[in-house]
């Protein structure tokens, strides 16, 4: 070899290390001060390698990260800056600064239907109004109101019928509680039900199936500005093509809708109020034509997927702890003499039942990361800055894990919510939706709906596992939701 090709070399070489110099003591250097402590980052990639090749789960990861680093860590995801909470008190204080109650910009979603906004993507007065619009409308439909219970217990009666057709025989239970769950904010948003084998409905819970299984991976890359744009990835295809159908099926259930006058439904509100603007003049954030279906689409996700795993969840656990089924049993019994269906209003006679229901939510927490926030404007968290355009995220499986909150809390122990003379006690550190000012906005509909179908589920049957299966699993799938593995179910009619 020459010496001037040798020399060529070196200079490439030292070209290259110059480069990577420079580029590390650039980020460094505009690294803001005072951020919260979090694991070493690479030059560049940051945490994404540990990210990537860690064996446990992400919430599973920060967890550990803050047992060593804190309550708040620190995390550079490639160039995005990401703050994870930690702890009860730390997500509500947190959560309590309107700083930290925007939304991450969505650059997939907002790429294929651009000049629309959500609920859940929505941050500053767009949100607001659109929130507060939402939560007026869903009251005056009743929704969270003791008169909505005759609706969801329409639709668990029509759930019993279903199921009692298979006459005890195994089989998985998660389409019939998805369609189930599904027609109940159906019946809010575009003012009808479903049948379940109706195949314009099964493909509804089709498109939302294939959204959420999609999320899994590929929504990872939907906050990124750099990563949205990887389209020739597989992964990042597939999720596009989720986001497509999603939103296109429900543009067009919207788009079919017969609009009233006379309102029955969500959808009647919104046109009639967007019309009464129109007629006055009146500029308004929220009523816009194209926002309608996003905020339709956000209602249904918030009303069925997260709902319908936890019906799931609670089956599969009945299942597991067959004691814990027959004592809630024996006190729905006690409280209905068995000649009538339970109702909420029972709830003050049914402690236990109630007990069981937030130890299912907290034990397998549906959404363990919850939905991200962004922080709007530079700001300061128990003595750390956090810069204005980082993600921050509450880590709630950690929060219902902590076993300085939850003894034990591997184990499945309802009797964690009840006090010493057996009633129920809630506890705060349960926050299954959320905290703050973007807490679930289906939140109330979410607790009528598990009471309901949980209560009327184990009036008429009992849950057990085939004889020819291993025996119950409670082995989670991590993806956009929590969700256990599928199984089969028996439904044993009772007496």
């Amino acid at each position: 070899m020459g010496l001037f090709s040798m020399i060529d070399i070196l200079n490439t070489r030292t070209l290259l290390i110059g480069i990577v110099v420079f580029l590390v003591l650039f980020r460094t250097l505009r690294r803001p001060r005072n951020l919260p402590p979090g694991p070493w980052k690479w030059p560049i990639l940051g945490n994404l390698p540990q990210l990537m090749t860690a064996k446990d789960t992400m919430f599973e990861f920060f967890s550990k990260q803050s047992k060593r680093h804190g309550s708040i860590i620190h995390v550079d995801g490639g160039g995005i800056s990401m703050v994870v909470l930690h702890g009860y008190d730390t997500v509500k204080k947190a959560f309590s600064q309107y700083q930290l109650s925007a939304r991450p910009v969505v650059y997939i979603t907002n790429k294929i239907f651009p000049n629309s906004i959500g609920v859940l993507d929505s941050s500053g007065e767009e949100w607001v109004e659109i929130r507060r619009f939402c939560m007026t409308v869903l009251r005056g439909l009743g929704v969270g109101k003791s008169s909505f219970e005759q609706n969801i217990s329409a639709e668990a009666d029509i759930l019993m019928e279903e199921i009692g057709k298979q006459n005890g025989k195994a089989f998985d239970p998660q389409n019939v509680v998805g369609y189930a769950v599904s027609n109940v904010i159906c019946s809010v948003v575009f003012g009808k039900r479903f049948q379940y084998d109706d195949p314009a409905f099964q493909r509804l819970l089709e498109v939302v199936s294939e959204h959420v299984t999609q999320g899994r991976s590929g929504g990872v890359f939907e906050t990124s500005p750099i990563f949205s744009k990887l389209t020739m990835l597989p992964v990042v295809r597939r999720y596009v093509r989720a986001v497509k159908n999603f939103y296109n099926y429900i543009y067009g259930l919207v788009g079919e809708h017969t609009h009233e006058k006379d309102p029955r439904d969500f959808i009647d509100v919104f046109l009639n109020e967007k019309e009464k603007k129109d007629k006055q003049g009146t500029e308004s954030l929220a009523l816009q034509s194209e926002n309608l279906p996003r905020i339709v689409s956000d209602l249904f996700n918030a009303g069925s997927e997260t709902t319908a795993t936890t019906i799931r969840w609670a089956i599969l656990y009945m299942m597991a702890y067959p004691e814990v089924q027959a004592r809630v049993q024996k006190e729905l019994d006690d409280a209905t003499c068995r000649n009538r269906m339970p109702r909420i209003a029972d709830k003050p006679e049914l402690p236990f039942t109630e007990a069981v229901l937030c130890e299912i939510q907290r034990i397998n927490t549906v959404v363990p990361m919850a939905i991200p926030h962004l922080c709007s404007e530079d700001t300061t968290l128990m003595g750390y800055n956090i810069p204005k355009g980082t993600m921050v995220f509450s880590n709630l499986w950690h929060n219902h894990s902590d076993p300085s909150v939850w003894e034990e809390p591997q184990s499945f122990r309802p009797e964690r919510f009840l006090d010493k003379d057996g009633k129920f006690q809630s506890r705060e550190e349960l926050t299954s939706f959320g905290i703050g000012r973007r807490a679930c906005i289906g939140e109330h509909l979410a607790r009528q709906e598990l009471f309901v179908f949980f209560t009327h589920l184990l009036h008429h049957f009992s849950f057990k596992n085939p004889d020819d299966t291993t025996p119950v699993s409670v082995k989670a799938v991590d993806g956009i939701v929590l969700a256990p593995e599928d199984y089969n179910v028996c439904f044993i009619a009772r007496d």
